[in-house]
């Protein structure tokens, strides 16, 4: 009995005392009107594994949010991390830019022509795809932090915590998708910066999406939950 009291002792202790992880994800995305005024978004997020510390850069693209026309594409991916160059900076400085360039024909990526009712596509069959060209400039039109802290105590003691900062700032893209001019004229993009910090009991494991950028794209209306549905696969 003595021995079992000593080692949930130790046990405990290693995880009070166990050092923190610290991942940094991010994500940038915005609605667009192609030439017929049809509506279709572009978002990429680039999260880093908590576990192995590796990172993946993803793009999704569509443009079938709103169409009247018969058919739409839309398409899925893990993009090369150089993809995607700029920073996001945890403040609301304009003075960040992301640049984003890849090729959707690159072999592992998906591209779809599909029929589409009320956003949703469905008989979707393979196309081809093609370039996207696009920058996302943070801008000072809005900005929010969201600050989520989880601690775990047994017997008194601190065994486990979860500290996740979510900021997001309005954003404005330009470029083209698949050689379509993207008119974002009248659209404000999004950039979001997350900072989640993991230790003892909350240490951290893998997830298809972390938290905070879940409830980002939960709140993007279609466009950020066609993004989960394809993360959800």
């Amino acid at each position: 009995m003595k021995l079992t009291a000593f080692a949930i002792l130790i046990s405990l202790t290693a995880l009070a005392e166990s050092a923190p992880t610290i991942t940094t994800n991010f994500l940038a995305s915005s609605l667009f009107f192609d030439p017929a005024g049809n509506t279709g978004f572009v978002t990429v997020i680039r999260q880093t594994d908590p576990v192995s510390l590796a990172t993946t850069t993803s793009l999704f693209y569509s443009f079938c949010v709103e169409t009247t026309a018969a058919l739409c594409q839309q398409g899925n991916g893990v993009i090369p991390d150089l993809s995607l160059r700029g920073q996001v900076r945890p403040n609301s400085s304009p003075n960040n830019v992301l640049t984003l360039l890849a090729d959707t024909n690159a072999p592992g990526f998906t591209n779809e022509i599909c029929q589409s009712e009320d956003g949703f596509p469905f008989n979707c069959v393979p196309a081809t795809g093609g370039i996207v060209s696009a920058s996302f400039m943070k801008t000072d039109a809005f900005d929010e932090t969201i600050d989520n802290t989880d601690l775990i105590r047994r017997q008194h003691k601190k065994t486990g915590s979860r500290f996740d900062i979510t900021q997001q700032f309005s954003a404005q893209m330009t470029g083209t998708v698949l050689g379509v001019t993207a008119n974002t004229q009248s659209i404000s993009g999004i950039i979001s910066f997350e900072t989640l910090q993991q230790a003892g009991e909350d240490a951290p494991q893998a997830e298809a999406m972390s938290s905070g950028l879940t409830r980002i794209l939960a709140s993007q209306g279609r466009a950020g939950l066609a993004v989960l549905r394809k993360v959800a696969k």
